[in-house]
């Protein structure tokens, strides 16, 4: 008995061993005549009694002590089998050493070494930038009012693999894959025969779909490397993991009115920048965060392989034959996922506000290309078919979650001036040009405060080499020498000191 107590109540032992021998005297007394067996039953009883007090204080005890140490765990319960009331809302802790703080994946693919967009140079130092905004808002820096730690992932194409030594100097995990299909498995004939024309990357950028099977993880955000942070995403993670109600009352939606599923699995933006009024909308492949399901991984390849495609670019082409043929991406992850969602899964995934997440600050008015009509008689009016809508080309950068650099122009690219014609040059009409050149502060401030740290943790004076930049200071912070992503000054420091960038993020 005195060893069950102090298993139990380990604090209550010493009274415990008291009772306990007080028990057996009474025990042995009784067998040796030396007491009444009246006595003797009584002191047997009284003690029987002590102990089941002591025990049942102790356990009330263990109880108040087991919520104190309450841990959320990684990988929450489905919500479809728990009621709200079954697990306390992650938004309840505020002491984080008191809790397992969830790890969410963020993910980048990789799938070849160099196009018109990127550089060796660009690419290497948007991969740090990348973390370094992730990190700004996480529970990691003590500036972020993030609950949520990250762990970064690259995704690479195997014939990338000769190019993804930035992202393990980075302290990425790096996942090496083939694509999930092959283009002579893909059965419809006009998918199979055109799906290499495709922007970015034809069939290859199926390897994104990978970023299903990071089950390591309840949530998993994939983003393009052209992307940064700009504050905490915890309201999606808090629905997407605890279907928190308070949570989903702050997500800015692209349609507020509409009810919200009653499972999220998955956040996402439509490209309506680029849809024809009255169209089928791609899916903006810059950005997604949703849970990981090996199954919808397994249901999006048979798709790709035995979807019938429908050549043409009218509402009866496209995937199923149902009008996601009309837009950029559409044979390849911009219109696979909206066919995907839409049609299969229309109740489970959540579109956000474009304007806010993902932002591209790209015109969402029909009031100029792509796909512009002046003679149309939707002219002037939103592209989501709202009567009224937010203008992305003019968003407060204090209300953007995320920047997603594509009709921006990419940071390292030096892309100031601005023109009608041109992919040289901001775009004229399609976007705001001084708006972008905040959006591309923003990037530049965020590496000089890479810099800033890296030099405090290293004293190499070298960094200092990538700020000496003199082309649009206030823009590009001193890493722009000219007009052209030719006149782009790369982070600097001695291979000592890059190397030890990683060490700029730990716990």
């Amino acid at each position: 008995m005195n060893t069950f107590v102090r298993v139990l109540c380990p604090v209550c032992s010493r009274a415990s061993r008291h009772v306990t021998v007080m028990f057996r005297t009474s025990i042995l007394s009784r067998r040796r005549g030396v007491v009444p067996r009246t006595s003797s039953k009584f002191a047997g009883l009284a003690g029987y009694a002590l102990v089941t007090l002591l025990v049942l204080w102790c356990a009330s005890q263990e109880t108040v002590d087991d919520l104190r140490g309450y841990r959320v765990p990684d990988v929450p319960h489905d919500p479809n089998t728990l009621s709200s009331t079954d697990t306390p809302p992650l938004s309840s802790f505020t002491d984080h050493s008191e809790r397992t703080i969830p790890t969410v994946a963020y993910a980048v693919s990789l799938i070849k070494c160099g196009d018109r967009h990127n550089n060796a140079d660009g690419l290497s130092d948007a991969a740090a930038v990348l973390r370094h905004s992730i990190h700004r808002h996480s529970v990691r820096d003590s500036a972020s009012a993030s609950r949520y730690d990250y762990k970064m992932y690259a995704i690479v194409h195997e014939q990338a693999t000769e190019c993804a030594d930035p992202f393990h100097q980075l302290g990425f995990e790096v996942l090496v894959r083939a694509p999930p299909v092959q283009t002579h498995e893909i059965r419809n004939e006009y998918l199979r025969t055109h799906i290499h024309r495709e922007v970015c990357c034809g069939a290859d950028e199926f390897v994104k779909l990978y970023a299903y099977q990071i089950t390591e993880h309840p949530v998993v955000v994939h983003v393009d490397i052209d992307f940064v942070l700009h504050r905490p995403l915890d309201d999606l993670f808090d629905v997407l993991i605890n279907n928190d109600s308070a949570a989903q009352a702050r997500v800015d939606r692209e349609f507020p009115d509409t009810p919200w599923p009653a499972r999220t699995d998955a956040f996402m933006t439509r490209d309506w920048s680029q849809v024809i009024p009255g169209r089928k909308p791609g899916y903006q492949a810059g950005f997604i965060a949703h849970k990981p399901d090996p199954v919808v991984f397994e249901e999006l390849v048979h798709v790709i392989k035995t979807a019938n495609y429908t050549e043409g670019f009218g509402r009866g082409n496209g995937w199923g034959g149902l009008g996601y043929g009309t837009f950029v991406g559409a044979m390849a992850m911009q219109g696979l996922l909206a066919y995907y969602y839409d049609i299969k899964h229309p109740d489970r995934w959540v579109e956000l506000n474009q304007c806010r997440h993902n932002h591209m600050g790209m015109d969402i008015r029909f009031r100029g290309p792509p796909g512009f009509r002046a003679n149309h008689p939707n002219k002037g009016k939103c592209r989501n078919n709202r009567e009224t809508c937010e203008d992305c080309m003019y968003t407060d950068p204090d209300e953007i979650y995320s920047i997603h650099f594509s009709p921006c122009r990419k940071p390292w690219n030096c892309v100031g001036e601005s023109a009608r014609r041109g992919s040289g040059f901001l775009p004229e009409g399609v976007v705001d040009p001084p708006h972008c050149r905040q959006l591309l502060r923003i990037w530049h401030d965020l590496r000089t405060d890479l810099e800033q740290k890296l030099h405090t943790l290293t004293g190499d004076e070298t960094i200092r080499r990538g700020q000496t930049g003199t082309f649009m200071p206030d823009t590009f912070m001193g890493h722009c020498n000219g007009h052209g992503p030719e006149h782009y000054l790369s982070l600097s420091g001695t291979p000592e000191t890059l190397v030890q960038i990683p060490n700029l993020y730990q716990k």
